[in-house]
């Protein structure tokens, strides 16, 4: 199965999340539960957190589950090479993500 998630970048949120909060590594692994190892590799790119950490991290860190991992989602292109849309379902889906941008994305 593919991987969707690219964890450098959501290491990279993750790091940023912490610092804004000024808080080190082993202060914000001890508030998720996790080992300050871990988290380094959370950061590093290396491993990925579950969905319980993950909602852990999103809430110490003051942001939502799709800011945590906002540019972290990919969809190759081969995965996407067979969609086909008509005129009309294109149009909504346009008005769907310009909602979207508007409204959720910092």
């Amino acid at each position: 199965m593919a991987s969707y998630l690219n964890l450098k970048m959501l290491g990279k949120r993750v790091r940023q999340g912490r610092l804004n909060k000024d808080m080190t590594q082993f202060a914000l692994a001890e508030e998720i539960g996790v080992s300050q190892n871990f988290l380094g590799d959370i950061e590093r790119g290396i491993k990925a957190p579950s969905i319980t950490t993950s909602i852990r991290l999103a809430n110490v860190l003051n942001m939502s589950l799709d800011t945590l991992f906002a540019d972290s989602l990919e969809v190759p292109a081969k995965e996407i090479e067979d969609v086909y849309l008509t005129d009309k379902q294109l149009a909504v889906l346009k008005k769907i993500v310009k909602e979207f941008k508007d409204n959720f994305i910092e």
